[in-house]
């Protein structure tokens, strides 16, 4: 059952967590710790420096830390996921200071583990507490925090594959959720240049308009108005290339490249994507690997029995991957 989370923004709000009671365990990495430490120098009972997101880690590190009172998780969403893990397993308080809002791991119920090269979610415990530390997340790259908005913007995707999952597959589909979804989408577009410059207003509305989306997701017990066919491109450019991306600037690609698919206001999303400073020209991906992962998706969504969408109903034939490479990476393949 959601639960809705305590949240306190402010500069400087994380200096509170030296007045946790108790044994305190930190979850976190080098650098924002190191960042953390500039403005508090508080020593925890234990702090651990999150590696990775295996399964296999996390079970070991459940099976070989002592008991806590207190589960702090501070940092991205490894060090968020780490804390919830560890706090799902044992039960007891978690507090989340994220330094980034990249991704909604400080607003979600579930901890996205790796097994292998994939990625599956385990658990099931909402925060409870959350300190958004405006001095702490200004600190990170501003293209990182702005990659967050892609969750959000995934909307206008995904409501569309929704609804034709609904028309063509006898999907369930909640129009109240989707009118929801919908507000959030107007939301940040509103808000897209307080987004852009990562001011307070910007980083409340991106920590706000998770929420929101758990919450209704929560309700139906679906991620389908968040999660479309944007997020199948994602998937299946990870899982060709093996590479590690910023999840934001994948799903922003995914967007860019589906809404030409589905004929659903491509032109708009692309021009709010702008001013959110989204970088859906993911740097690295080549228009080779580009090519590949269009011209496989079907075969991908397929192999891995994932939801239906338009990759299901549309036709991602030469001509839709050509025209579609050209808008992108320009007729030179630039």
């Amino acid at each position: 059952m959601y639960k809705t989370p305590k949240i306190e923004s402010d500069a400087g709000i994380a200096r509170s967590l030296a007045d946790l009671p108790g044994r305190v365990l930190v979850t976190t990495m080098e650098i924002p710790w190191a960042l953390f430490q500039e403005q508090c120098e508080w020593a925890p009972d234990q702090t651990c420096m999150v590696e990775n997101m295996d399964l296999a880690t996390l079970e070991t590190l459940d099976a070989t830390l002592p008991q806590f009172d207190v589960i702090v998780g501070l940092g991205g969403g490894s060090c968020c996921d780490t804390a919830k893990y560890l706090a799902w397993k044992r039960g007891v308080r978690m507090v989340l200071a994220p330094t980034i809002v990249s991704v909604d791991a400080p607003l979600t119920n579930m901890v996205a583990v790796r097994e292998g090269h994939a990625v599956r979610y385990v658990g099931d415990i909402f925060p409870e507490e959350v300190l958004v530390d405006y001095d702490l997340i200004r600190r990170a790259a501003p293209e990182l925090n702005r990659a967050g908005a892609a969750d959000i913007a995934s909307i206008h995707t995904a409501l569309f594959d929704w609804w034709l999952a609904h028309e063509a597959a006898d999907e369930p589909y909640d129009v109240d959720v989707a009118w929801l979804a919908k507000r959030c989408l107007d939301e940040l577009d509103r808000n897209a240049s307080e987004v852009y410059n990562v001011t307070p207003k910007g980083i409340d509305t991106i920590i706000d308009l998770y929420r929101r989306e758990v919450e209704f997701c929560a309700r139906i017990n679906t991620s389908r108005p968040e999660e479309g066919s944007e997020h199948l491109v994602a998937y299946n450019l990870e899982h060709l290339t093996q590479r590690h991306f910023v999840h934001g600037d994948l799903v922003a690609l995914g967007i860019f490249f589906m809404t030409r698919l589905q004929n659903n206001r491509h032109d708009w999303v692309v021009d709010l994507m702008d001013r959110l400073g989204l970088r859906y020209r993911v740097p690295g991906v080549t228009r080779q690997e580009m090519e590949r992962c269009l011209v496989t998706l079907k075969d991908f969504v397929k192999e891995k029995k994932l939801f239906f969408s338009c990759v299901d109903t549309h036709i991602l034939d030469a001509a839709y991957v050509g025209e579609a490479l050209d808008a992108l990476f320009g007729n030179d393949g630039s």
